[in-house]
């Protein structure tokens, strides 16, 4: 019977650890990802009890090795790893996984920042851009209805972004 190690992983997003572990020698074609958790599998074929979101099947792993997988929890992803591979792909190799997921996750971050200094500068050119046309509008009106009260008359005319305003009295 062989013994498997779950191991609780402070990483909660999916695309870092895809790529970290392509950082870490597994190609994209090595990686498989499920929507819902699938049944990893052990050596010489025996379904393990372990399920998983991520994993690199047995036949990228090693000759008498075991699926390597990664089980999405609420709190982060938990790796799956089994004692045969442990050696191997147990403390330093996690470790270098977690080294490249943090660069990944902190390079998507600074991206994510980046993208939220736009986002909001553009919400306030267009909260900015709001606030004149409100008081454009505002002017306009205040102007038309001093003129109306006077007994003037107003012709609006639009010269590209400028408003003309004209006032006609008639005098007999």
């Amino acid at each position: 019977m062989s013994a498997y190690i779950t191991l609780a992983t402070p990483m909660i997003d999916q695309e870092c650890l895809l790529l970290a572990l392509r950082d870490v020698g597994f190609t994209q074609e090595c990686i498989e990802v499920h929507g819902e958790p699938v049944q990893l599998v052990g050596y010489e074929g025996r379904q393990r009890q372990q399920l998983a979101h991520i994993i690199v099947r047995r036949k990228h792993v090693g000759r008498a090795s075991n699926d390597i997988g990664f089980e999405r929890t609420t709190t982060g992803f938990q790796a799956h790893i089994s004692g045969y591979d442990h050696p191997r792909y147990g403390g330093s190799w996690l470790k270098r996984v977690h080294v490249r997921y943090a660069e990944h996750n902190s390079a998507k971050q600074e991206r994510l920042a980046k993208l939220e200094d736009r986002r909001l500068a553009e919400i306030e050119a267009r909260r900015r851009e709001e606030e004149r046309q409100n008081l454009v509008e505002a002017q306009r009106k205040a102007v038309r209805e001093k003129a109306r009260k006077m007994g003037y008359r107003v012709k609006e005319t639009r010269e590209g972004e400028r408003i003309r305003l004209v006032l006609v009295k008639r005098v007999y």
